[in-house]
């Protein structure tokens, strides 16, 4: 039996990880990718823009796979996909074997995220929700603070393949140990609710505010370690100020589902409180040019941008409960825009040595994503629907 049998929780992290992990290694090693096999910021940029861009594309094949074989072989699918990516990325020789092994990562984190809503879905109660989507959310910044210790602890030791054999090797032990998942449980006493009629002002100011929030929390977090370099810090302590400013978003996300569950929260004030710090802390960056302020602001400046996601998916249900299915694929779709314009865009200023230019962008992005979070929130409100 599967360690992971009952737990859809932990089955539902542990996977989304494996998920993202290739691309984060590659974060964590750029300074070490880019003296090798000449993998340089720009290209960072790059690949990550194909990661999320062939995730989106591939979402519906995705979707209706998933519907045919079932979720736990949806996750044996994505862990496949997650070793070739790893491996690929283990073998490289030159800088666009790694774009190929980034698209590869893309389809797994397709397969990963898909097949993990259906465990939610089926296997947590309702009023759990938020915490749930939340943590598995959260799994996202856990893969990059996986990255950043194995690159002190593996990376530097003994070479920047070894880190991607690592990630291979989880991704192998996800594929044997991928746990089963049950049937959807019968809901013919609960109304059907159909998915037609426009969607709300709410809603669309909320997908504006996920497309500049994506932008900039993925845009500062895919560059921590060659930004810290940048200023004069070592590999070593950039991969560990990474890692824990990674755990940081981890537990600001659940903790944040957890206060909407218990308040009742339509979501939209925690991710307006955590856009705006990071909009504030991304702005003080620019300032920044010691390791020691830079240790306190960027893991400020993360939990901040690269916080609201869970809520955002659970603030769409709470806006469209009718059709939830269209409202989060709307919110997906503007997310991982976001998530591919933002590296492109950091990657470009920081391949330049503009470092302060792409905080500047992530400061303005994240102040926009607040806003919009803002006006959501406050057209929910006027429609009488909201309890916080």
């Amino acid at each position: 039996m599967s360690p992971l049998e009952g737990r859809p929780l932990v089955t539902s992290v542990a996977f989304v990880t494996m998920g993202a992990l290739p691309v984060y290694l590659s974060s964590a090693q750029l300074v070490s990718l880019d003296d090798a096999i000449g993998f340089d910021a720009a290209r960072l940029g790059l690949g990550t823009a194909l990661y999320f861009g062939l995730a989106a594309l591939a979402a519906q094949f995705v979707a209706a796979t998933v519907g045919r074989i079932g979720a736990r072989n949806g996750l044996r699918v994505g862990a496949l996909f997650s070793l070739m990516a790893s491996s690929i990325a283990a073998s490289a020789g030159e800088w666009p074997v790694v774009l190929v092994a980034f698209c590869v990562a893309g389809l797994s984190n397709a397969f990963m995220q898909i097949s993990t809503n259906v465990v939610l879905s089926i296997d947590v109660a309702f009023h759990r929700q938020g915490v749930s989507f939340g943590a598995k959310q959260g799994a996202i910044p856990l893969a990059s603070a996986l990255a950043g210790a194995l690159l002190p602890t593996v990376g530097v030791a003994v070479g920047w393949r070894w880190p991607y054999v690592v990630g291979a090797a989880l991704a192998t032990l996800a594929l044997v140990f991928a746990p089963t998942v049950k049937k959807a449980p019968s809901r013919a006493s609960e109304p059907v609710r159909h998915e037609r009629g426009s969607l709300s002002t709410a809603l669309k100011y909320l997908a504006l505010g996920g497309a500049c929030g994506g932008a900039a929390g993925n845009g500062l977090a895919l560059f921590v370690v060659p930004s810290a370099v940048d200023i004069g810090t070592s590999e070593t302590v950039a991969g560990s100020i990474l890692a824990a400013g990674s755990a940081m978003v981890f537990a600001v996300r659940i903790g944040a589902g957890a206060i909407a569950d218990r308040t009742r929260s339509s979501g939209h004030r925690e991710m307006v409180l955590l856009l705006g710090l990071g909009s504030v802390a991304s702005l003080a960056l620019v300032f920044v040019d010691s390791t020691g302020w830079y240790v306190v602001v960027m893991p400020l400046a993360l939990v901040g941008a690269w916080g609201w996601p869970g809520m955002a998916y659970f603030t769409a249900v709470r806006i469209h409960p009718e059709a939830t299915a269209r409202a989060t694929g709307v919110l997906l779709s503007s997310n991982l825009t976001g998530t591919v314009v933002g590296p492109l865009v950091v990657g470009q200023l920081a391949n330049r040595g503009a470092y302060p230019w792409a905080w500047t962008f992530c400061s303005a992005l994240a102040l926009g994503g607040a806003v919009s979070m803002l006006a959501s929130w406050r057209s929910f409100r006027g429609a009488g629907t909201d309890s916080s």
